[in-house]
């Protein structure tokens, strides 16, 4: 009888047994998680416009060596000119050392552009440009060589109808660079700006959809286990 009478007399659950404490603790981990987890998402967006800046600041440094090689091509058409109206028909051989500083410029700045830019270019412009420049310096050499053999008016025709050429081409090809590497930059800039809002817009949205469930659910279901637990403890 005692031990029949002990069996339906169990004593109440005790109040240490309640869930309320591990859901809590459950509901704060997975909050964490989520806020953990957006502000990575928003850590690596902040790192893709930082990586676009730099990108940005590329093509500019690019475009300011672009502007360099066409201050040396206007160098170079302002010797020439020189060269050829000189009124006290000065040797042509006199200007070499301007030439070669110019040259040394304009080779570092084209070399310091290539490692810049950012602007696609297919192999077939960048091959046309090297040998529009290898071209030019061939014949600025030709003309110092007539030059120095005595064939002084040989030379400063050779200027006039070849040179001056070469180096106006040259100096379409290095704008038309120019010009390329500003639109993409104004494009580039606006449309990663418009993705990368969409994305912050996007992330926010979702960690202000998954707080709302996650709280609504957590709330509810602790309430639900109080008022089952105490249902338990009344019977």
């Amino acid at each position: 009888v005692a031990a029949i009478g002990g069996r339906y007399n169990r004593p109440a659950l005790s109040p240490g047994r309640s869930p309320t404490t591990a859901l809590l603790f459950g509901l704060i981990v997975t909050l964490a998680t989520v806020l953990a987890y957006s502000w990575y998402i928003t850590g690596q967006i902040s790192g893709l416009q930082r990586l676009q800046a730099d990108l940005t600041d590329r093509n500019r440094m690019a475009s300011l060596q672009l502007l360099r090689i066409q201050n040396d091509l206007n160098r170079l058409g302002l010797t020439m000119r020189d060269m050829i109206e000189d009124d006290e028909r000065a040797s042509v051989t006199e200007w070499t050392n301007q030439f070669e500083r110019i040259r040394a410029d304009l080779d570092d700045a084209l070399r310091r552009e290539a490692q810049l830019t950012v602007v696609q270019r297919t192999s077939e412009d960048n091959e046309a440009l090297a040998r529009s420049v290898a071209e030019f310096w061939d014949a600025s050499d030709r003309i110092f060589h007539l030059a120095r053999a005595g064939q002084e008016d040989q030379a400063r025709a050779e200027i006039r109808t070849s040179l001056l050429v070469r180096q106006a081409t040259l100096g379409t090809a290095v704008g038309r660079r120019l010009v390329q590497n500003n639109e993409s930059e104004q494009q580039t800039a606006q449309r990663v700006q418009e993705i990368y809002g969409q994305v912050q817009r996007q992330v926010y949205w979702f960690l202000s959809a998954t707080l709302i469930a996650i709280a609504a659910t957590s709330l509810y279901l602790i309430h639900t286990n109080r008022r089952l637990f105490a249902q338990l403890a009344l019977l």
